[in-house]
């Protein structure tokens, strides 16, 4: 190649390098118009004004792209002529550090928002509109004062219409009686309230109850989505995914949750930190401080820990009848009717809620506190007689708990031995021994099944429901033994609900769509035979050998010293 050849395309190479960086600046002046800011996860975003509305892009999505495409054709004498991928990628890192040290950091919300006393819910449509609830009512607005992020999965909720009812709802629910009813009620209730921590609604129920097909009418009434049920993640870091893109996560046809997920889920119910490598080319992680509402249905008995029960709205369906079902394009045909009045119904309550709310009391708190209070709050609104869902509540609470003791062989077995004492005390080795009496050789052997080292916190785990049941567990711990005390300091209550006649619901006209999977999607059950041995107890002496670091088999007297820790 000779110099003039050389120089030829040296010059070219300017010449390109030059438009890229042309076009690179037309683009983000393009953008001169918009507002930039951040989250709390460090995302870039930007509100731009499209035709007569504004909507909220993260900058780093095609749909942002997109906009500054069209900008770009429409100011561009060659209309067909794109602006180049690196001159693209230049101007949107541009527009990123603009939005890092010019922006703010903003809270980006998802499908529903607080700001004040106002809530508001994005009805995802293509104008941008939300529906704003304060006390005085509720109302549609083109522009409101909070930004909402949308993903790919969200669908578009109907325009609420006014004096709509809310037991239009009943004949497109299943449900036992009038109690399970009005939790279903509650439950979509709560799901307005951005801020409070929300219970997770799990539905039981044989195969032929509906439950996929319940869980998916609750969830278009305030989250339609394209993905209204999915098989529940194994890991946390894809739940935190799936909780930051939407705001209802409904998981179908479970068969049991292990113990990483049945936590992680408990932390999205109340509010936790969610954590995942932002790419996995370096060592950076999004977290995600997320509180989302939860669906889980499936056939067994789906959570067994007492901490994932105490957040939890346990239902048991009935089995459909035959002549009660329909089919289902009749069925979604009149739901999508009347869902607009339903909705409307609901903003109402929700309005007239947060109009009591500053004047609402508990005369006790339970671990929910803040979703009983609101939906106290609403007790005047859904003409519910004046506490009346704390006794619904509360009951349904003690249902759950009774479930997850008589699911796990461990709790049963010390349910069992404080029958027949009034106190024990001893160490870790000594309490699986006595307790070995009530379950079969395969349970012991099973992962359900606590080994000395793990007595302790199995035993504080479940130590909330223990004392429900008027049994008190107590740590003694000096500096050289550890001892373990169980109390009993009551009768054991029986969980009853509320007295009322049974009231089935004769208003169900579902169908069920013959989706559920005996086996489940999620295969990562406990592991142990619900089916126990039990003995009668007797007496009997124990070796006291452990080889667990933690000595919590040195046995300690009822006498105990003065310099020794007390733990409850």
């Amino acid at each position: 190649m000779d110099n003039v050849d050389k120089l030829a395309k040296a010059q070219e190479q300017e010449a390109e390098q030059e438009e890229k960086k042309t076009q690179s600046q037309i683009i983000v002046g393009l953008a001169s118009d918009m507002q930039f800011f951040y989250d709390e996860q460090g995302t870039s975003y930007a509100r731009v004004k499209v035709h007569e509305h504004h909507e909220v892009w993260p900058i780093r999505t095609q749909d942002f792209k997109h906009i500054l495409t069209i900008r770009y054709l429409n100011l561009s004498k060659d209309k067909d002529k794109a602006p180049g991928s690196q001159a693209m990628e230049d101007a949107l890192r541009v527009l990123e550090a603009k939005s890092k040290i010019y922006g703010k950091q903003e809270k980006v919300h998802v499908r529903v928002a607080e700001l004040e006393d106002k809530i508001y819910v994005d009805l995802c449509n293509e104008s941008w509109q939300a529906i704003e609830i304060n006390k005085k009512g509720w109302r549609v607005v083109d522009d409101p004062p909070v930004y909402f992020k949308r993903s790919k999965i969200m669908q578009p909720l109907p325009t609420p219409t006014p004096d709509g009812v809310i037991e239009n709802l009943k004949p497109f629910i299943n449900y036992d009686n009038d109690y399970d009813y009005k939790l279903i009620i509650a439950y979509l209730l709560s799901t307005f309230k951005e801020n409070n921590p929300f219970p997770i609604l799990t539905i039981q129920g044989e195969q032929g109850s509906g439950k996929s097909n319940m869980t998916k009418v609750l969830r278009a009434l305030i989250d339609p989505s394209s993905l209204p049920l999915r098989a529940l993640p194994k890991e946390e870091k894809d739940l935190s995914i799936a909780a930051n893109n939407t705001w209802i996560l409904a998981f179908d046809n479970l068969s049991g949750l292990s113990n990483q997920m049945s936590d992680a889920l408990a932390k999205v119910s109340t509010g936790g930190g969610l954590a995942t490598r932002k790419l996995y080319t370096d060592d950076e992680e999004a977290v995600f401080q997320i509180m989302r509402p939860t669906i889980l249905n499936g056939i067994d008995d789906i959570g067994h820990r007492q901490d994932l029960l105490d957040r939890s709205i346990v239902l048991h369906l009935p089995s459909i009848e035959e002549k009660k079902r329909k089919d289902e394009k009749t069925f979604w045909k009149e739901f999508r009717e009347i869902r607009p009045s339903i909705l409307g119904a609901l903003c109402t309550v929700a309005s007239q809620a947060l109009n009591e709310l500053p004047h609402t009391k508990l005369s006790s708190k339970p671990r929910m506190a803040d979703f009983a209070l609101w939906i106290t709050a609403a007790e005047k609104a859904l003409n519910w007689s004046k506490g009346e869902f704390m006794e619904i509540y509360t009951g349904n609470r003690e249902k759950a708990i009774d479930q997850g003791l008589e699911s796990d062989p461990f709790a049963s077995s010390v349910l069992e031995l404080m029958k027949h004492e009034n106190k024990w005390i001893g160490n870790a080795s000594q309490l699986l021994g006595e307790l070995s009496r009530f379950v079969d050789e395969r349970t012991k052997s099973s992962k359900a099944w606590p080994t000395s080292r793990s007595v302790r916190n199995r035993l504080r785990r479940i130590n909330p429901a223990l004392k429900k049941k008027d049994i008190i567990y107590v740590e003694y711990e000096s500096r050289k033994n550890k001892t373990l005390r169980l109390e009993k300091v009551g009768e054991i209550s029986s969980t009853t609900l509320p007295s009322s006649p049974k009231a089935i619901n004769q208003h169900f006209e579902g169908y069920d769509n013959g989706y559920d999977n005996s086996n489940g999607y999620d295969i990562s059950s406990l592991g142990y035979d619900d089916e126990k041995t039990s003995s009668p107890y007797k007496p009997h002496e124990i070796n006291v050998s452990d080889d667990s670091y933690d000595n919590d088999d040195n046995f300690i007297s009822n006498s105990k010293n003065d310099d020794e820790d007390l733990i409850i």
